[in-house]
């Protein structure tokens, strides 16, 4: 008796660790479409191997994919990818191409992309819209129309390292939405125009361990535009190469650096330029932010004009904070038009025709600066 029961125990146990209990092997999209297997999906996480081809429409709250090995979905000249409105969605590992679009979040689609590689789609690279949120990490974009495009009330937040290259117009856009690097390196390169900020649009560099690298662009590294605002809490803009400006703020535009950020301008055409009253802040203030070093501006060797202020715009500088412009091609610092600034533990010196022009109703306070020539309008 005491055999017959443990032949039942020895069968049970067989069953347990059976084929039933391994894991699924990756859909083969050589051999069954993902577009189907995702429609059909419900809550589900779905690994595939080989090109696959879209578009792939994700309807599903919690819908996982995990591309294993080489894992292409291929949009054929129809949008790749799109969340529709899905929320807890995940992509992983894989590459997105050839679509009209890559990737799209639509209708307040809440996605995450990890180690994505958008390429090669004429419209947008990756683009969310209306009140749609993605976090990114480890994300590339290279050779569409715009790199990540964030619009219509929508957010995104971007870590680990990110690349936007050779896309034909941004390399990042922020339309009206919200953009927060955390813990991130970006890098924008090689676009017309590496980053824009616009139409009221927020972006926000997190940390101290964020970096944002603006170089080569065809014509500005980073443009802040039409009512739009960026703030920078500790940490570190370069923008070199650019062929017009390194940073641009325009038409009532603003731009903060705080908790010891710093903005470095080299090699570009212009190096920072302020105009159509927007307003520029440069400060620190340790009790309050907790950092004891200083917030800092540095315009080195551009083939124009360090700093440019004009069109009643301002450029603050007080506290823990300072403004370096050396160099450079022509001016140091230009300030015209009903300009105003102020300026602190500040150095000025060894710019081609001028270190310090004043013109046209503009307004200077300068304070423990060093400085070499000056020209102050009649």
């Amino acid at each position: 008796m005491r055999n017959a029961s443990v032949l039942p125990l020895a069968l049970s146990l067989c069953c347990l660790t059976g084929p039933a209990f391994a894991d699924k092997p990756p859909l083969d999209c050589g051999k069954k479409s993902l577009a189907k297997a995702v429609d059909d999906a419900k809550n589900d996480s779905i690994s595939f191997t080989g090109i696959c081809s879209g578009p792939i429409v994700i309807r599903s709250d919690g819908l996982s994919l995990i591309g294993v090995g080489t894992a292409i979905i291929d949009g054929g000249g129809q949008d790749a990818v799109t969340v529709a409105g899905a929320h807890g969605v995940s992509l992983a590992n894989i590459e997105v191409r050839n679509g009209a679009n890559g990737i799209i979040g639509t209708n307040g689609a809440h996605f995450s992309l990890t180690k994505v590689n958008v390429h090669d789609n004429p419209g947008f690279g990756i683009s969310l819209q209306t009140a749609s949120s993605a976090v990114l990490s480890d994300v590339a974009t290279s050779g569409n129309g715009f790199g990540l495009d964030i619009e219509t009330g929508s957010a995104a937040t971007v870590g680990g390292t990110f690349t936007s290259s050779n896309n034909q117009v941004f390399g990042v856009n922020v339309n009206g939405s919200a953009l927060t690097f955390s813990q991130a390196t970006a890098t924008l390169s090689g676009n017309a125009v590496g980053m824009q900020v616009a139409t009221s649009a927020n972006a926000f560099l997190n940390d101290a361990s964020t970096v944002l690298n603006l170089t080569n662009n065809a014509a500005t590294g980073l443009t802040i535009v039409s009512g739009a605002h960026m703030v920078s809490f500790g940490g570190a803009i370069s923008a070199s190469g650019n062929g017009v400006n390194g940073i641009s703020l325009n038409s009532k535009a603003g731009l903060d650096l705080d908790a010891g950020s710093t903005l470095e301008c080299s090699g570009n055409g212009d190096g920072l330029q302020i105009q159509q009253d927007s307003e520029m802040t440069v400060f620190n203030i340790p009790q309050f932010s907790g950092v004891n070093g200083f917030s800092t501006v540095n315009c080195h060797n551009n083939t124009g004009n360090g700093i440019i202020v004009r069109d009643a715009s301002t450029l603050r500088v007080s506290n823990q904070a300072q403004v370096i412009s050396t160099d450079n091609g022509a001016s140091g610092l230009i300030a015209d038009d009903g300009a105003g600034i102020v300026l602190v533990n500040s150095m000025i010196t060894g710019n081609t025709v001028k270190d310090i022009q004043l013109a046209f109703g503009s307004r200077a306070d300068l304070q423990t600066l060093t400085f070499g020539t000056v020209t102050c309008d009649e």
